[in-house]
């Protein structure tokens, strides 16, 4: 791993590790990333890579020994479809090799198979959101879908987990919005990690 990688790896663990009075107190000084810029820059993906693996590695999933591999689709982010690729070489999450499924938004309209986790990128964009609002619907008729739905902005309809972007100044990171409903209707609970850091 780069040497940026382990620096923002240590800022996970460090973030997850604080007291929850700590997180607490910043995350009211957070305001949602609304620079092209920012939202554009490498460090977002291997941010989100990071967090992918730590919420694939601690959350618990019911029926895991039906499945031979733990596949995590990414939908419309190529960036962060390479970072999954590099940061997950020899690794393994839930014990089990992880399936990595790079997909743009007609891929999953017509994908037939179920995952573990879905990804979905570009939804903070209305265009691009509308576009894959729309393929998750028809990707989620087709059948009784397990996948754990996480978005990278805003909610589409299915979704279980954001991952949201902030920022204060120059320092970035991501807090979590749950569809506690959703979660509990697939069996899933959010890890007291993730719990403890939801957006402002």
């Amino acid at each position: 791993m780069s040497r940026v990688g382990l620096s923002l790896l240590f800022v996970l663990l460090t973030c997850f590790s604080m007291p929850v009075e700590a997180r607490t107190f910043r995350a009211k000084t957070d305001v949602v990333a609304e620079d092209p810029e920012i939202d554009r820059s490498p460090i977002w993906a291997r941010m989100y890579a990071q967090y992918l693996f730590f919420l694939g590695r601690e959350m618990f999933w019911p029926n895991l020994e039906e499945r031979e591999t733990f596949r995590l689709a990414v939908v419309n982010w190529p960036d962060l479809a390479e970072e999954l690729a590099s940061f997950l070489e020899g690794r393994s999450i839930a014990g089990m090799p992880v399936e990595l499924v790079p997909l743009t938004d007609s891929d999953l309209s017509s994908d037939k198979s179920d995952f573990t986790v879905l990804f979905i990128g570009g939804t903070g964009l209305d265009a691009e959101r509308e576009s894959v609002g729309s393929a998750l619907t028809k990707w989620n008729r087709k059948g009784n879908r397990n996948a754990l739905v996480i978005t990278d902005a805003r909610s589409v309809p299915g979704h279980d987990l954001i991952f949201q972007r902030l920022k204060e100044g120059e320092d970035l990171r991501l807090c979590v919005k749950a569809d506690l409903n959703s979660l509990q209707t697939k069996g899933l609970e959010l890890p007291s990690a993730f719990a403890q850091r939801q957006c402002p």
